[in-house]
């Protein structure tokens, strides 16, 4: 068996082998094991056009991602009995109306299991960004023209939009702007300090997005449009660093108690409901579901619990392993490499697969 300190050399090189191989502008990884942080790494460039090292305090767009973080701000907003899961989102957004009636049928619970019926959206437009906090109550009344794919609780069918509905709940039922609600009462308990879904706040430490150069063996370029619009923060932008993404993977493993030993969940049954399957996504592997905001599988034998970002210049993976009591978070500032490729030794090099 590997010392921890072994461990954390192996992952090194193997990391800096990774950023070679793959042509990763910049890549940062962190991992937690045993209730405590065992490795983060920073490697790489953070914007490919000056130079600028990918450092500690360097933030990546999370994309995706950004929907775990959504989930359990409703489970807390459940557990303070301001939202019921199985309430209909018409109880809190008085406002969201769609051309087809069956609206009024989708609930709180299906919205976070993508089974509400909604479509995804087509244009985040990222080339238009809106910035200011009523962006988002805009984009939801705005929303109105569309029809479901699918009776409410019928199939999975994955829906940013439908997350874009939660912010905006979450927005209303805190009479806060979604931004703070997060900072407030997830990010600021969870000791993730450094870290904002506010883009404003934050934008000289996040690193630039690249996209693939006119071939591969050139590698990326930074792209001219920011994956940034207010009105997709809970779809997608959260933004932070191995470090703090580390803290936010304690807690999430110990139960809803961070590091720091602020509680952020207090109930066991917020995980179980949260943790459960609720669908069958159709995804490969064939048993693949989903939870509340929480992909379900088995990775080697092991439960895993997982989600992954992609935008514009941008790619995540979260993984949790919490029986094993290891979780990883890899997030690069390129959306054209191939993250399994980095994810997948690491979980295997910590399960002992390789030892």
């Amino acid at each position: 068996m590997y010392t921890n300190q072994k461990i954390e050399d192996i992952l090194h090189e193997m990391l800096i082998k990774s950023v070679e191989i793959e042509k990763f502008p910049g890549l940062a990884v962190g991992i937690v094991k045993d209730n405590q942080v065992l490795f983060t790494g920073e490697y790489g460039t953070a914007n490919l056009s000056t130079g600028d090292p990918v450092v500690r305090g360097t933030l990546f767009h999370q994309a995706s991602v950004s929907k775990t973080f959504v989930a359990t701000a409703i489970m807390q907003l459940v557990e303070r009995g301001k939202v019921e899961l199985d309430a209909p989102i018409t109880k809190y957004l008085s406002y969201f109306k769609l051309v087809d009636e069956r609206y009024r049928n989708i609930t709180i619970r299906q919205l976070m299991n993508h089974t509400s019926g909604m479509p995804d959206e087509e244009d985040y437009a990222w080339d238009r960004p809106e910035y200011d906090e009523q962006s988002l109550e805009r984009y939801v009344k705005g929303i109105g023209h569309h029809k479901l794919l699918s009776q409410p609780g019928e199939k999975f069918a994955y829906s940013n939009i439908g997350y874009e509905i939660l912010g905006d709940m979450i927005a209303k039922v805190s009479d806060m702007s979604f931004e703070q609600y997060m900072e407030k009462n997830i990010l600021e308990p969870t000791g993730m300090q450094s870290s904002s879904f506010l883009k404003q706040e934050v934008e000289a430490y996040i690193a630039a997005p690249h996209v693939l150069g006119a071939t591969h063996e050139c590698g990326g370029c930074v792209s001219s449009i920011f994956p940034y619009n207010r009105a997709h923060a809970p779809s997608s932008t959260l933004y932070t660093h191995a470090e703090d993404m580390c803290q936010y993977l304690l807690m999430q493993l110990n139960g809803g108690t961070a590091g720091n030993g602020n509680v952020v969940l207090q109930s066991s049954g917020s995980y179980n409901e949260m943790w459960k399957p609720h669908a069958q996504t159709g995804y490969d592997p064939e048993n693949a579901q989903i939870g509340l905001g929480w992909f379900l599988g088995e990775y080697k034998g092991s439960r895993i619990l997982s989600h992954s970002g992609w935008d514009t210049g941008f790619l995540s993976n979260l993984f949790l392993l919490p029986d094993k009591k290891i979780a990883i978070s890899v997030m690069s500032n390129c959306d054209y490499v191939n993250m399994g490729s980095v994810c997948f030794p690491i979980l295997d090099l910590l399960l002992g697969s390789n030892i």
